[in-house]
């Protein structure tokens, strides 16, 4: 078996942070109901919201795009 390329790797990498930030959009209604009754539902959004920017910057470091310095848009829609 031949060892992965840098560009494979990144090939990979950046699509499993598309998987994983589908996932993060998902409506998990299961995990959602736990949270409200373990009274965490704000923390689960809010980190939630951490995962995807951070996700969303190491997605921009790998295809080698420039952060503006903005403010980060809000990708939690469960708000």
């Amino acid at each position: 078996m031949e060892p992965k390329t840098a560009l494979q790797v990144d090939v990979a990498t950046l699509d499993a942070i598309q998987l994983m930030l589908r996932d993060l959009h998902t409506r998990h209604d299961e995990i959602r109901h736990r949270a409200a009754f373990r009274g965490c539902t704000r923390e689960l959004l809010s980190l939630q919201q951490e995962l995807v920017e951070y996700l969303l910057r190491k997605k921009s470091a790998l295809m080698g795009q420039q952060q503006n310095g903005g403010p980060a848009p809000n990708y939690n829609s469960f708000i």
